[in-house]
């Protein structure tokens, strides 16, 4: 049975929307980690370092360049739809000791990460993506 909506009139934006949205959560999802691993990268490498010190890693330097790396890569390939299986892969273990509040280094700011890739890691990158494009997937 279809669900009728509540205000009719908004049908047609629903109807207009709904092919995209999916590329919408990709480009702004993988946009968003494509940048912080730029601002790693490109910014203040040593700054990221140390900051991976200080929460417990040992050569934050060498952990600055690893999570760097990952976060601009993994990004460009998200937003891209490009190996999209593969660069939904999120880490969240280090935030679980601290809770659930994201102020507090919590889990709530990666648990929206990982929800997001989950979903891209279950369904691939979608009809607007370069892996449907070239008829591949992981």
């Amino acid at each position: 049975m279809a669900t009728r909506l509540l205000i009719p009139p908004f049908g047609w934006i629903y109807d207009t929307f709904r092919p995209i949205t999916e590329l919408l959560i990709r480009l702004i999802a993988g946009g968003a980690l494509a940048f912080h691993g730029y601002q790693i990268l490109f910014g203040n490498i040593e700054g990221a370092g140390r900051f991976f010190e200080s929460v417990g890693f040992e050569d934050g330097l060498l952990w600055a360049w690893v999570v760097g790396i990952l976060e601009f890569g993994g990004g460009l390939l998200l937003a891209l739809g490009l190996l999209t299986r593969l660069a939904a892969v999120a880490i969240v273990i280090y935030h679980w000791p601290f809770g659930f509040n994201w102020e507090a280094r919590g889990i709530e700011y990666p648990l929206f990460w990982a929800i997001v890739v989950f979903h891209f890691l279950i369904h691939g990158g979608g009809r607007f993506s370069l892996d449907a494009l070239i008829g591949r997937e992981i």
